[in-house]
């Protein structure tokens, strides 16, 4: 009977200890993801912020031609890239697939992203 609840406590114990592990490592590695410090995890950062993240996690954006550029909102200067699902831009009303990255600002390693949109 004591056996009984001794190994009950353990396997409790290794339980805990197990999802305290993965949940860590799962930390480290989404953190190390999501960091924008290249222009396809600043653009997967975004993705993810604006509450989509399944096509964040499995999305690879690509970089878009630069003769392709002039059908978005935006500046030339960017660097536009696409992913093939077309997620909601916190706006409700429009599916996008394009977002445009900004070079890092002096002193930051980080790029910025701009939610572009199709002009007509």
């Amino acid at each position: 009977m004591e056996e009984e609840g001794c190994y009950e406590k353990r396997r409790i114990r290794i339980t805990a200890f197990l999802i305290v592990v993965v949940f860590t490592i799962s930390g480290i590695m989404g953190g190390c993801f999501f960091i924008p410090n290249t222009p396809q995890k600043a653009v997967r950062l975004t993705i993810l912020k604006n509450g989509h993240p399944i096509i964040a996690l499995t999305e690879t954006p690509k970089k878009v031609p630069g003769g392709s550029v002039y059908g978005y909102s935006g500046k030339r200067a960017w660097q536009y890239y696409k992913v093939k699902t077309a997620f909601d831009a916190s706006n409700g009303e429009i599916n996008i697939n394009t977002l445009a990255v900004n070079k890092p600002k002096a002193g930051s390693n980080f790029y910025r992203v701009h939610v572009v949109y199709p002009v007509a």
